[in-house]
C-alpha cells in the first residue's frame, strides 16, 4: 500500500473504533466497505486480525457488567457458524451470501421494530451466535445478529457483553481462516498498521458513551443493523 492509503485507512478505522467504543458494535460494518475502496488488501483478513485488540480493550474497559449466560450461549452458537462459514467460502459466491444476509437482517430489524420478535431464549441466542459467526467469517460483518437479540440491554451491559463475544468470536474466525489457508504474512503487517487507530478510537469513544447510554441503545442497534443490511445488498447486487 502507498503512504496515503495507509494514512487514510488508519483514519477510517479510528472513526470505526470510536463508533464501536460508544455503541458496542459497528466497527467493521462501517470500516469494511470504505477500506475495500481504499485498497482491497485491507479486508477482510487484516481487519479480523486487529479486531481482538479493539475488543480486548473494550472488554477491559466495560468489565463488571457482562451477562455471562448470554455470552456463553452466543459463543456456543458461533463455533459451528465459523466452521460452516469456512466451508461456504469454498462453495458459494460472496455475492449470493451477501444478498441472503442483507435480506435476513432487514427482516430481523423489521420484526424488532414491530414488536413481534421472539423473546430472548437459549435457542435464539444459539441461532444468533451461529449466524453471526457465519457472517463474520464469510463477509466480515457479524455483529448485527447478536446485537439485535440484546437491543433491550442498557448501554454498559450491552457493551460489556458484546465485547468479550467479539474478542473470542473474532479469534475463532481467525483460527478458522488460518486453517483454511486464507491468511498471509502481509495480512499481519497490514493489521499492525491499523493497531494505533484502534487505541486512539477507543480512547475517543469515552465521552460518546454518555449519549448512547441515554436511551439510545436500541435505536443505534436498529440503525447500524439496517445500514449493514443495505450495504451488503448493494455490494452484492452491484
Amino acid at each position: 500500500m502507498s503512504v496515503w492509503e495507509t494514512g487514510l485507512a488508519m483514519v477510517v478505522y479510528l472513526i470505526a473504533c470510536a463508533l464501536q467504543g460508544a455503541v458496542g458494535f459497528g466497527a467493521n460494518l462501517f470500516a469494511v466497505p470504505l477500506l475495500a475502496l481504499i485498497n482491497p488488501s485491507l479486508v477482510p483478513v487484516p481487519v479480523l486480525l486487529v479486531s481482538p485488540v479493539l475488543n480486548g480493550l473494550m472488554t477491559w474497559r466495560e468489565r463488571g457488567h457482562v451477562e455471562k449466560p448470554i455470552l456463553t450461549w452466543t459463543l456456543l452458537g458461533r463455533l459451528p457458524g465459523v466452521v460452516l462459514g469456512v466451508v461456504a467460502l469454498q462453495t458459494f459466491s460472496g455475492d449470493s451470501l451477501g444478498i441472503l444476509f442483507g435480506v435476513l437482517l432487514l427482516l430481523a430489524v423489521g420484526l424488532k421494530v414491530s414488536g413481534l420478535a421472539p423473546q430472548r431464549s437459549k435457542k435464539l441466542l444459539l441461532g444468533a451466535g451461529g449466524l453471526s459467526g457465519f457472517m463474520a467469517t464469510t463477509v466480515g460483518v457479524g455483529g448485527p445478529p447478536v446485537a439485535l437479540t440484546l437491543h433491550d440491554l442498557d448501554g454498559p451491559t450491552f457493551r460489556a457483553t458484546m465485547s468479550p463475544y467479539f474478542l473470542i468470536g473474532t479469534s475463532l474466525s481467525v483460527v478458522g481462516l488460518a486453517i483454511g489457508g486464507q491468511i498471509t504474512g502481509q495480512d499481519f503487517v497490514t493489521a499492525l498498521w491499523l493497531a494505533p487507530a484502534v487505541v486512539a478510537g477507543v480512547a475517543l469513544s469515552g465521552p460518546l458513551r454518555l449519549r448512547i447510554d441515554a436511551g439510545r441503545v436500541a435505536t443505534s442497534v436498529y440503525v447500524l443493523s439496517s445500514v449493514a443490511a443495505v450495504a451488503l445488498l448493494l455490494r452484492s447486487l452491484l
